[in-house]
């Protein structure tokens, strides 16, 4: 059942270009055009699925062989990838290098050591357009033994040591880039783990004598990249935005600098690029927008891994101009945008996962709840609450556990708020830590609840009004700026 759903998976991902060098490839190796694997693949194309009864009654009018059917499928995907690999043979430099090593491979083993050289040193030059420095060590194990073998000891002496300078540089990259993963975690623990214990964790990686040794110009573009986002990650994890952003931009300048690394590597890029946006849509800065389309941009000088770059960077932007529209207060323009959002949504077949349609739901239910549209806000937090579940998206699960509280206050529905207040402390008090704004709203909207009639809501509201500015927290007005904006709507409706 494995390789059944790794062909279709496989079918499924596959372009019109891809089918199509996939059945020229096909006759190229004289299966002819009615061959029973091709049969199969027809249908699976066809049908989005696979079918064996289907799959054998077409193949018994063909007069082939149902045996093993599991077999055919699995040689299938064989075929298919076989194709796939002569189909994007020349699309990277990685790929352009692998194909050369097949070649050098062979020539070596024919003794045709001169044809190798010249082949390896080809292979370097294109190798060096992206600094892959796995491959060029490959490389140069080849021009080690071929020199050798052509030249002598002392020739494939000289080209050992070119080896250890690489050894040296890869391991450099390798210590760099787990230093990066740890920053990163780090970054992913907070709200999870206590403020002191993240920032002592940090410290340590900052501090760590690869960091403090670390020549730039010396390293690959990756490792460059890597340190860069080391700092990144230290900066959001003391809240330090600008310099955050300072190091982000940078990461993604040394991308900008080399075209084949930016194209080879576009989820990288993406995910950087998406970092900087998310600081940018935190604020009133029209900047932001510049930065939206040329994100949007990237996708017109891609070719491999195109489609899944095009959804991540439609998944994004339009999830950060939602966001940067309602920090700003602008929800009639959200509201445009919301409905534009669900018409391409509703249009595109995107692979969107749960992670991302939390989001999203939130962030509707949070547009309607500004425009006092209860019953539509409503739809779309039980959307996310009920079609997914909290370990899919934690945090703003729970918010939307709490914006759910909110809108059944506004609705009127006492009884129920009181209800989903309990469940929402059994629930998550111990897994939760409430903001400042999140904790006196719910204790405010508890206190109105239990006493709808004798309690001025207008006046409660103000009270908490008053607490939230006296307090001054900067960054938790920026991360509950719906809820800010709900407690204003609140005194000015009432």
């Amino acid at each position: 059942m494995e390789i059944q759903k790794n062909t279709l998976n496989l079918i499924l991902s596959m372009t019109m270009n891809e089918k199509r060098h996939f059945k020229i490839f096909f006759q190229k190796i004289n299966f002819g055009s009615q061959n029973k694997y091709l049969i199969i693949f027809d249908l699976i194309n066809k049908y989005g699925k696979i079918d064996e009864k289907l799959i054998k009654d077409h193949l018994n009018d063909y007069e082939y062989s149902i045996k093993n059917i599991s077999y055919d499928i699995n040689y299938l995907n064989k075929l298919i990838l076989r194709a796939l690999n002569d189909f994007h043979s020349e699309k990277t430099i990685s790929l352009k290098v692998k194909e050369n090593l097949k070649s050098i491979e062979i020539l070596f083993y024919k003794g045709l050591y001169d044809e190798c050289l010249k082949l390896i040193n080809k292979a370097k030059k294109i190798c060096a357009k992206n600094e892959n420095l796995s491959l060029t060590l490959e490389l140069l194990s080849w021009e080690k033994k071929c020199s050798g073998y052509s030249f002598g000891l002392q020739a494939a002496k000289e080209v050992n040591e070119k080896v250890d300078v690489y050894i040296d540089k890869l391991v450099e990259n390798r210590l760099i880039t787990d230093l990066y993963y740890k920053s990163y975690l780090i970054k992913n623990s907070i709200g999870k783990t206590s403020n002191k214990k993240i920032n002592t964790q940090i410290i340590e990686i900052i501090d760590n004598e690869t960091i403090k040794n670390f020549n730039i110009e010396n390293n690959s573009i990756q490792t460059q990249i890597f340190y860069k986002l080391i700092f990144a990650n230290y900066y959001h994890v003391i809240e330090d935005s600008k310099k955050e952003l300072l190091f982000l931009e940078q990461a993604s300048e040394i991308s900008n600098n080399n075209d084949y690394y930016k194209k080879e590597n576009p989820l990288d890029y993406i995910s950087i690029f998406i970092r900087i946006i998310d600081i940018y849509k935190k604020s009133n800065n029209n900047t932001f927008y510049d930065k939206v389309n040329e994100l949007r941009n990237f996708e017109n000088i891609l070719d491999f891994q195109k489609e899944v770059s095009i959804e991540r960077i439609f998944i994004h932007t339009n999830q950060a101009e939602l966001d940067f529209l309602i920090f700003n207060n602008d929800i009639e323009n959200a509201k445009i945008k919301m409905n534009d959002l669900i018409k391409k949504l509703n249009h595109n077949k995107f692979n969107i996962e749960p992670y991302h349609y939390i989001a999203i739901y939130y962030q509707f239910s949070a547009i309607n709840l500004l425009q006092t549209e209860y019953s539509q806000s409503l739809k779309f937090i039980n959307k996310a609450l009920n079609e997914f579940k909290l370990n899919e998206r934690p945090n703003t699960y729970i918010k939307s556990e709490i914006l759910n509280i909110v809108i059944h206050f506004k609705l009127k529905n006492h009884k129920l708020v009181l209800y989903c207040f309990e469940n929402f402390n059994k629930k998550y008090k111990k897994i939760y830590k409430l903001s400042f704004i999140e904790k006196n709203l719910l204790n405010t909207i508890l206190k109105i609840s239990q006493n709808p009639l004798s309690t001025n809501t207008k006046n409660e509201f103000g009270k908490l009004l008053k607490k939230i500015e006296n307090k001054n927290n900067k960054n938790e007005l920026v991360s509950d700026k719906v809820l800010h904006y709900f407690i204003m709507k609140n005194i000015s409706n009432n």
